[in-house]
């Protein structure tokens, strides 16, 4: 019997490195170590749909408040594909771990939420 040998050597191409670029000499770099002066940073998206609800006089779904959020410049959306999933997962996170001090009530509305001061 003649066993015969596959043939497992393939052709391997390499790519060519490509140079480093150089790093900035001390003379190079920004005063203050490169820093840029600290930009208004936007809220997060459960602080934006806190001040959004606590401006409201009804009561809101999580829906509503991106929507309000975002036309008032408070939040921006990023990667995510789901933001009223996210927004409704951490206000009920925030219902059960903060109780009484929570920026959020729930409303006789299913899926709604009211402010603190309102709830009563």
């Amino acid at each position: 019997m003649s066993a015969k040998k596959k043939n497992t050597t393939a052709a391997k191409t390499t790519a060519k490195a490509k140079p480093a670029a150089p790093k900035a000499t001390a003379k190079e770099r920004k005063p203050g170590g490169g820093k840029e002066a600290p930009t208004e940073r936007k809220l997060s998206l459960l602080s934006a749909a806190a001040a959004v609800l606590a401006e409201s006089d009804e009561p809101l779904n999580c829906k509503r408040m991106i929507e309000l959020a975002k036309s008032k410049g408070l939040w921006s959306p990023r990667a995510g594909k789901t933001p009223e999933q996210t927004l409704y997962s951490a206000i009920v996170r925030e219902i059960k771990d903060k109780g009484e001090s929570s920026r959020f009530r729930r409303s006789p509305l299913r899926g709604h939420y009211l402010p603190p001061a309102a709830a009563n």
